[in-house]
């Protein structure tokens, strides 16, 4: 075989690439917390309009693909021309088929059944690419579990100018396809006012993840309900609601795009700002980040890949191989700064206007103590017209500065109040404070 190595630097086919790994799944809470998929849509169009009549198969593939199938063909059948002959030969004429003619038969035997596995084998391919396409146009049909509502937020007896405000009545949901026979959640009621800062803390496991979930509205309550303003959340625009959300979780990823966009995605009414975007990357602690690297805020971290190359030989292809190395090469950050970056991106929500509830739910889980105090103590700042939710089992100073602390155990709320009024009741709340206050204390 002969060597090869193929990329493509073509911006608006490497664009497509990129747009593409956002739909997978790896991006699936960022896209839909963000409410990027309209954003995602238009620029994969405008990619697609940009690249005319060029193919959207990768080039290795267009590499390796031929031109037209004649050639191929032609070499097929004169291969097996003469097995053909033969087995023609032994079913209408089988008096002729003598003993040197069968040993040829059987020497092409291999050949022969080599050309029904291939014919055999496309057939299957046939198959399985129709049912490809029935699956594209069966998406389609399929129905959203999370319905849409039809009443606009803010609604018209609330203004939202202080944040939005929750209740919880009875609230119990169960995850589908788990082995698990208890609810994630279980029983749940609670009030959240407007503009409060609430802190949720517990084991891991008790439910804390699986609340923000439901408050934010990835998933619908199994039983109960939940009211946001007054009126159960389902009747509320999805987009409204995702519009006035900020969403920062340790799941969170970055995006195969800029550090600009990565950041400036916070709010794509302003992902030209540049100044904006620098600013929301000051907030959340990624300017240092930045500065460091090569290109500066136009780094982008895992770009899209698209060079290949097979047969290389290191010594007689040397040069080659070298330039191949050199090619779309990915820049790695550190689990502390990734969390900065994509802080930063939820800073430029908030820069953006109109939040109204901002959820951070574990979001500091690899930054060292100092960033991590600087991350809460920003958004405490940030907190006006926001109503704040913070979840977390590092109890740290974060609890004396909550309005309301829930602290939840097997999928129900144990404990609920302030700081000062848990601390007074000596219960668990207080046992697990005072455990992990000594252990830092002992640290120091």
């Amino acid at each position: 075989m002969k060597p090869f190595l193929v990329y493509s630097n073509n911006a608006d086919y490497l664009r497509l690439v990129a747009l593409n790994r956002l739909a997978s799944g790896y991006h699936r809470e960022d896209i839909i917390s963000g409410g990027l998929a309209g954003w995602i849509l238009a620029q994969y169009r405008k990619a697609r309009l940009n690249l005319a009549n060029i193919s959207e198969t990768p080039a290795y593939l267009q590499y390796a693909q031929p031109k037209s199938p004649l050639r191929d063909i032609l070499i097929t059948l004169v291969h097996e021309l003469p097995t053909l002959y033969l087995t023609a030969k032994a079913l209408f004429r089988p008096q002729d088929l003598t003993v040197s003619s069968f040993a040829v038969f059987q020497s092409y035997k291999a050949n022969l059944d080599q050309t029904f596995y291939m014919l055999l084998l496309d057939i299957s391919r046939a198959l399985e690419f129709a049912s490809y396409i029935k699956q594209l146009y069966d998406i389609e049909k399929i129905q959203n579990k999370v319905t849409d509502g039809d009443e606009p937020y803010p609604n018209s007896t609330h203004s939202a100018e202080n944040g939005m405000a929750f209740e919880l009545k009875d609230v119990s949901f169960a995850y589908a396809h788990t082995n698990s026979k208890d609810n994630a959640i279980r029983n749940v009621s609670l009030k959240i006012e407007a503009g409060q800062l609430v802190v949720i803390v517990g084991d891991n496991g008790s439910g804390k993840s699986t609340l923000i979930k439901l408050l934010t509205r990835l998933y619908d309550v199994d039983s109960g309900e939940i009211l946001v303003d007054g009126l159960p959340i389902k009747s509320y625009r999805l987009s409204d609601i995702r519009q006035v959300q900020a969403v920062l979780t340790q799941d969170h990823q970055l995006f195969p795009l800029s550090l600009a966009e990565n950041i400036g995605l916070g709010s794509t009414e302003n992902l030209h700002d540049m100044e904006m975007i620098r600013q929301a990357a000051e907030d959340g602690g990624a300017a240092d980040v930045i500065e460091k690297m090569t290109d500066g805020i136009e780094t982008t971290l895992s770009p899209a890949t698209t060079a290949e190359s097979q047969y290389l030989d290191k010594e007689r292809h040397k040069d080659l191989q070298e330039f191949y190395d050199g090619l779309e090469n990915s820049t790695d950050v550190s689990g502390g700064e990734r969390q900065r970056l994509v802080t930063s991106r939820t800073f430029m929500r908030f820069l953006g206007g109109g939040i109204r509830f901002a959820v951070a739910d574990e979001p500091s889980s690899a930054m060292d103590p100092k960033a991590e105090h600087r991350l809460f103590q920003r958004f405490r700042e940030s907190r006006q017209g926001k109503t704040l939710v913070f979840v977390t089992h590092r109890f740290g100073h974060l609890v004396k500065h909550a309005d309301l602390i829930v602290r939840m155990k097997d999928g129900q709320v144990a404990e609920l109040g302030t700081h000062s009024e848990l601390m007074a009741r000596g219960g668990e709340y207080s046992e697990s404070y005072n455990v992990q206050a000594q252990a830092y204390a002992d640290g120091q």
